[in-house]
């Protein structure tokens, strides 16, 4: 089947459940509409449904996402003239770069009878698709698989291990479906860090990978590098592997959330504030970035899960990120899928990314806050410079594969004593904690600071944390263009003891701390 000139589609695959729930949808003018007819007036025309392998595993699935209720939502892309795209979990829920569990039915696989169990529920799925009249035009081989899939047998970095699986599921599609009717997708995040996905393909491919036919990412601004890195990335993928490109999941926030995402330190990394406004100049400038490479390489986007609603006393996506708002009514973003490529070129591009790059955090604002080094007083730590090796910390890694390591970095002028950090990496998924328990001189409050910089993505935590009379933690966000100091006040201490440090539980990714610094606040 022809490829659209540009893709603007829409992961939708938890609208059952919503509308199950009683969700409605309401036009700009107040009146009700259906999910798909809202879609189609606004230019969306193409979907992303997800499968996970028996939801009824997990109760939190509410048993969605199985097979059936995919053909179903397959049925009516379908009748309203959308492309399908079909979303291979290979799992019995969630699957990204923090989680890959294997479905329980191949808990006991391993080998070659879980290569094959991938290729024949591949293949039987689309299969039983076809049967239906609901092919998908595309398939993505697992869902954000840089860390790999189906753990422990393809968890990286057992590269071998992993592509046999991917491999699997290629076949198994190819099996279902011929090029011409179902293009086969490699679906990864990081859509804006091209040493991370360099670092994979290079990987995957000396391993064996076999041919696909498109290149998928995850790009979400408050996770994933600047707008220019998108750019960047994006171009330089198509110069190394010459493989048409989608966005296959993004999003930005309409207000800041306060109970999943996003919050203030995020709208600062994204450089485009959490309005309906900001919301559709994100998916504009990525869909105009998009339609900006070469050769009509950039095929299109898809928001992921836009038909969210707020629910009263519940957090999470629903809370900020879909496009409606908490009377059901759509707002501002959903234009940006009237996008046409062929009016791309009327947009001033590099000055819509310029602006962005004037609100990121790291702005001069950050710079000052970092180059003061920490609170006034007496620091309480030792070894809070991290020229002793860390011998004054103790430090916990999950595994021998994670790195922690002095980074020193050299300031001007030169040459000027070096501010040391800490640089902690992994290449599969890890947890690192470093912590240092302080006798203070007397009972008081306190405070606890210190700067990271890093990478991050969905599953990275990263915390500050200080306990006292009573636990306190504040969550980090790394960025990687510059230092970001982060702070705990008033800690009380009573009793003469403090216990401070810095904990991590990520997918790969890397974070540096530095300038750590405790003292008595009162």
């Amino acid at each position: 089947m022809k490829r659209l000139d540009f893709y603007k589609g829409v992961d939708i695959s938890s609208l059952p459940e919503v509308l199950a729930g009683g969700m409605y949808i309401r036009d700009f003018d107040g009146t009700y509409i259906k999910p798909f007819e809202l879609l189609k007036k606004y230019g969306v025309n193409a979907v992303r449904l997800r499968i996970w392998h028996t939801p009824s595993n997990e109760p939190h699935s509410g048993g969605y996402c199985d097979l059936e209720h995919t053909i179903e939502m397959a049925k009516q892309v379908k009748a309203y003239g959308m492309r399908l795209m079909l979303d291979f979990h290979y799992s019995d829920f969630w699957a990204d770069p923090a989680k890959q569990n294997k479905p329980k039915a191949w808990a006991g696989l391993s080998g070659a009878m879980l290569e094959e169990a991938v290729y024949s529920y591949t293949k039987t799925v689309l299969e039983k698709m076809r049967s239906q009249g609901v092919l998908p035009d595309m398939v993505q081989i697992g869902n954000e698989i840089r860390s790999g899939l189906l753990f422990p047998d393809g968890e990286l970095p057992n590269y071998a291990g992993m592509v046999r699986l991917v491999n699997a599921g290629i076949r198994g599609a190819r099996a279902a479906a011929g090029p011409g009717e179902t293009e086969v997708m490699i679906h990864l995040d990081q859509g804006g860090r091209f040493f991370y996905l360099k670092d994979w393909f290079e990987n995957a491919f000396a391993n064996g990978l076999e041919d696909f036919d498109l290149i998928g990412l995850s790009y979400y601004p408050f996770w994933h590098g600047t707008f220019r890195d998108l750019k960047n990335t994006l171009e330089r993928l198509l110069q190394e592997y010459h493989k048409p490109l989608m966005i296959v999941e993004t999003a930005h926030a309409w207000r800041i959330g306060e109970h999943g995402f996003i919050d203030r330190v995020q709208e600062r990394i994204a450089g485009v504030p959490a309005t309906p406004e900001g919301q559709y100049r994100v998916l504009e400038l990525t869909e105009q970035i998009m339609a900006s490479l070469p050769n009509g390489q950039g095929l299109g986007i898809y928001y992921w899960e836009p038909l969210s609603i707020p629910r009263e006393g519940h957090g999470g996506w629903g809370e900020n990120m879909g496009l409606l708002n908490q009377d059901g009514q759509v707002m501002e973003g959903i234009r940006a899928f009237l996008f046409e490529r062929k009016n791309a070129d009327g947009y001033p591009l590099e000055e819509r990314i310029a602006q962005t790059e004037q609100n990121i955090v790291g702005g001069r604002e950050d710079a000052a806050a970092a180059s003061e080094g920490g609170q006034k007083g007496e620091n309480l730590l030792k070894d809070a410079k991290l020229e002793a090796g860390l011998s004054q910390w103790e430090v916990n890694l999950s595994d021998p594969a994670v790195v922690a390591q002095i980074y020193p970095e050299f300031v001007d002028p030169f040459p000027a004593p070096p501010s040391n950090a800490l640089r902690v990496e992994s290449p599969k998924n890890f947890t690192f904690c470093m912590s240092q328990r302080v006798t203070v001189p007397a009972s008081g409050i306190y405070r606890l600071s210190a700067e990271f910089k890093g990478t991050d993505t969905t599953g990275v935590d990263v915390r500050l944390f200080a306990e006292g009379d009573v636990r306190r933690e504040a969550a980090v966000h790394p960025v990687e263009h510059a230092w970001v100091r982060y702070e705990i006040g008033d800690i009380s201490c009573q009793d003469g003891e403090l216990e401070v440090g810095v904990r991590i539980t990520a997918p790969p990714m890397y974070g540096l701390v530095r300038r750590l610094c405790l003292v008595r606040q009162d």
